[in-house]
């Protein structure tokens, strides 16, 4: 071992303890994934809301489950929202399928006016004529 330096070393309470040097070695960093073993699992610094069963299902304790408030007279205060309230609602109409959005015979109706008329949209799904493109 080396020596330790007189200089590194300092009064405290009647005895000599050493002190931390300013020195590459001396710094810490950030404990990452990549730091640990490989059994290491840092998380996300969530807390669980329930326990899994040997089963494999997840029951879920409500004493535990996170509920936010809304402070009285929300609706009254000057704030305002970062999107303006009098912007029209996009509504999207998907008569004719089954599942709307999530109907594959659309997607390939889609797909079909693509190939016709490009990156424009069709005659038939053109919007309303108040539409007004922002931006």
């Amino acid at each position: 071992m080396r020596p330790t330096n007189v200089n590194c070393l300092r009064f405290f309470k009647d005895r000599l303890i050493p002190e931390m040097r300013k020195s590459p070695q001396g710094r810490r960093n950030k404990l990452t994934t990549k730091n640990g073993n490989k059994d290491f699992y840092k998380g996300t610094g969530s807390a669980n809301m329930g326990w899994h069963t040997k089963h494999g299902k997840y029951i879920i304790d409500y004493h535990k489950v996170r509920t936010y408030v809304v402070p009285e007279g929300l609706a009254t205060t000057k704030l305002a929202p970062y999107v303006s309230q009098l912007l029209p609602t996009v509504e999207n109409h998907f008569k004719g399928y089954k599942y709307g959005a999530y109907d594959g015979n659309l997607y390939i109706d889609k797909y079909k006016e693509y190939l016709i008329y490009g990156a424009d949209e069709s005659p038939q799904s053109r919007r309303n004529e108040g539409w007004v493109e922002r931006g």
